[in-house]
């Protein structure tokens, strides 16, 4: 009677953790395939692409590339109600609008155009995944952590007999703990 009860209370927690977390686990997993593939370097930013466009623009007609030569370059490329700020040095001038930034050459007046374009729910989905809200997220994504765990133990409890945790389940768990034991052994 006492392994029933036992097994009914492993099950039901197993059941009700897995529904309560189902949706930041899918958020979870999509975010942790885009952030591999990201360091690895298929894509230059998970958050957004970027798009580049050759320029030709006006010098400043004093020489001097202040904020009215900023914004006038940026009426150029549609996005001078845009404007953020701009940075001159030697020879150059950046100036940086909400989704991008245009780079003008003062000495030959060409320009690069450099365009943001956000990826949509991929882009929140990082901003949970790399929890940069902070303050009472960090505490769900705690309780995330430790729903996963213990998912994880009561999972190995699931199933009864040869499927179960006393042949093919550990089986299966021990290549589950055996191929990170490997990788980091390796690469560490």
């Amino acid at each position: 009677m006492q392994r029933k009860t036992l097994r009914r209370w492993n099950n039901a927690v197993h059941r009700d953790l897995g529904y309560f977390f189902f949706g930041m686990t899918l958020i979870y997993a999509m975010s942790g395939i885009i952030m591999n593939h990201f360091k690895s370097g298929d894509f230059a930013h998970p958050d957004y692409s970027k798009r580049y466009e050759q320029l030709s623009v006006e010098l400043p007609a004093n020489g001097v590339a202040d904020k009215t030569y900023a914004l006038k370059v940026l009426e150029k490329v549609h996005e001078a109600k845009n404007f953020k700020s701009f940075v001159s040095g030697t020879g150059y001038v950046q100036v940086f609008f909400t989704n991008g930034s245009l780079y003008v050459d003062l000495l030959t007046g060409k320009a690069e155009l450099e365009e943001k374009t956000p990826r949509y729910i991929l882009k929140e989905f990082n901003l949970l995944h790399y929890n940069n809200i902070k303050r009472w997220f960090t505490w769900f994504s705690d309780a995330y952590a430790v729903g996963l765990i213990l998912l994880a133990i009561t999972g190995l409890f699931v199933l009864r007999g040869k499927n179960g945790i006393r042949w093919r389940g550990a089986i299966l768990a021990m290549i589950g703990v055996i191929i990170p034991a490997i990788i980091i052994l390796v690469y560490a």
